[in-house]
């Protein structure tokens, strides 16, 4: 062999060596973890972004065994998807959260002539970009449920407010007539209060599903909750021990009293149904606390200052921590599918955070759930009304001429029966039609329209334009189960028209009469401190 055959053999020997060394050199600025594995589970090369994911030198490695060396180090799937990816000799891909690193891997595990190559990306950005995706689509599917809710709400509230007209008017009526020792009285009592509960929940439904606002006033809370729980009384089973430990008699606080009721009777009413079989114990607290420091709760935050603590407490079958955590979550419920709508304790939690307050839960798998809301108190209950004053609001009437005109035969005879009552001389029409061919001739005197709004062919709002055009200062009042901004709008427009919430017509229909055929003067309103429509 010359001397030049022996150079050149020795050069082309060299030259893979060299490539290896390049090739290595190269991975070195490769910012995923690359981990060489020869057929027998030595570790032949890893690269600096391997070293710094398993936390071991390079040359603490290098010709080791890999069971002996990283067992685990790079996840518990990874062994088992290598072992596997050596054995068929195809290629494995695969995600898995390193918890020692808290970062997401996308691991490929290629077969080669030596052994097993295996990369490992770093693909944490990306799963939580995934991750904040999903979390917007269900913010966006949830706040499509809410707008579904809202047009629901305003769907349903005009057929459901009519039927409580019906059932609060004519049991107003009905307790005007009963003699004070009738025993029908507390009978007729409770559908009145049943009634008055079943409105203030359908307003706060509306107002929620809406967003609106709502009008807060100082009040004592222990009354408020004592009257609660007379109203969950008469819907516990008899199976439910109910017990009670009320203080705090001075704990007063600017509240919406329907929403207080309303956190009280959701409360229990959960409470009792996580009963086993409906068996157990249910308790009702409140009492005044102050805090000396800031403190967080599951829901919202308490200053250093006096609240008012109310407490709901039971021995069914408790909670697990991933189930706490959801539990204000709107259409999250762990009831069977049609016993629950997952709204009860998202409504608790939007009432508790308008009013400035906060939620602490406490519960264990089979150890029951305590539930404490915290409520801000204020110095001074706010003045009684001037009994006096409201009185010259309910001038009797004196037979003045009054139409009212509804298609729902059960209201139109209530509020017949509740305006003759008043002292007012009453037409009543069951279509808008036939109210204003009357009216337009002559037929039907006429100083007071009152009318509801959602009838067929032809609206109150349109019956009320048309009756003007014979009579152009007739007072008018719209009777709605919805109130909307663009039937308020156009009765401001149109001027001399008050549009009243109809389920409220018992208790305020003929105090409004009276005020419309005075011209709506706004100063019988806050003489009473009532607020003006």
């Amino acid at each position: 062999m010359s001397r030049d055959e022996s150079t050149h053999g020795s050069g082309a020997s060299a030259a893979p060596q060299d490539g290896v060394e390049h090739v290595g050199a190269a991975l070195d600025y490769v910012t995923d973890a690359v981990i060489l594995l020869r057929h027998d589970w030595t570790i032949e090369f890893v690269n600096v972004a391997f070293e710094r994911a398993c936390g071991r030198q390079r040359e603490a490695l290098i010709g080791r065994n890999y069971w002996t060396s990283l067992p685990g180090v790079m996840g518990g799937r990874f062994d088992v998807e290598a072992r596997a990816a050596m054995q068929s000799r195809s290629a494995h891909l695969y995600e898995e959260f390193n918890a020692r690193l808290s970062k997401w891997f996308e691991c490929r595990a290629f077969p080669c002539e030596h052994g097993l190559v295996v990369l490992f990306i770093d693909v944490t950005m990306r799963k939580a970009d995934e991750l904040t995706r999903v979390d917007l689509e269900e913010k966006l599917v949830r706040i499509q449920r809410m707008e579904s809710l809202g047009t629901l709400a305003g769907g349903v509230a005009h057929d459901f407010n009519n039927i409580l007209a019906a059932i609060l008017g004519h049991a107003g009526m009905m307790l005007d007539e009963l003699p004070a020792g009738s025993p029908l009285r507390s009978h007729m009592q409770q559908i009145k209060r049943a009634g008055d509960r079943a409105r203030d929940i359908v307003q706060r439904i509306l107002a929620y599903a809406r967003g609106s606002g709502h009008e807060l006033s100082k009040h004592r809370l222990r009354p408020l909750v004592e009257d609660s729980i007379g109203l969950l009384r008469s819907t516990l089973p008899a199976t439910v021990r109910l017990t009670v430990d009320l203080h705090g008699d001075h704990c007063v606080a600017t509240v919406d009293p329907a929403e207080v009721q309303q956190v009280v009777l959701n409360l229990c009413t959960n409470a009792w149904q996580a009963m086993p079989g409906g068996h157990g114990t249910l308790h009702v607290g409140l009492r005044a606390v102050h805090f000396d420091v800031p403190h967080a709760f599951a829901i919202g935050r308490v200053a250093p200052t006096r609240y008012a603590e109310l407490t709901v407490r039971d021995d069914g079958h408790g909670m697990a921590e991933d189930v706490t955590k959801r539990l204000f979550e709107p259409f999250f419920t762990t009831k069977p599918r049609g016993q629950g709508t997952g709204l009860g304790l998202h409504i608790v939690h939007g009432i508790v955070h308008a009013h400035g307050g906060a939620i602490d839960v406490q519960s264990r798998p089979g150890q029951g759930t305590l539930f404490a809301v915290y409520l801000p108190v204020v110095g001074d209950e706010a003045a009684p009304l001037d009994s006096s004053a409201l009185a010259k609001v309910a001038d009797p009437g004196e037979g003045e001429h009054v139409i009212y005109v509804d298609d729902d035969p059960i209201v139109l005879l209530m509020v017949e029966a509740l305006l003759k009552k008043a002292g007012y001389d009453v037409r009543t029409y069951a279509t808008p039609s036939e109210c204003l061919d009357d009216i337009e001739q002559g037929r039907a005197p006429v100083q007071l329209l009152i009318t509801d709004f959602n009838m067929p062919g032809m609206n109150g709002l349109e019956l009320a334009v048309a009756v003007r055009a014979t009579l152009p200062r007739v007072p008018v009042i719209i009777t709605t189960g919805y109130i909307g901004d663009e039937l308020t709008d156009a009765a401001d427009r149109l001027g001399g028209v008050a549009v009243l919430q109809k389920e409220r017509s018992f208790e305020e229909l003929s105090e409004l009469a009276a005020l419309a055929l005075r011209g709506f003067p706004e100063s019988r309103f806050l003489d009473t401190g009532l607020s003006p429509l």
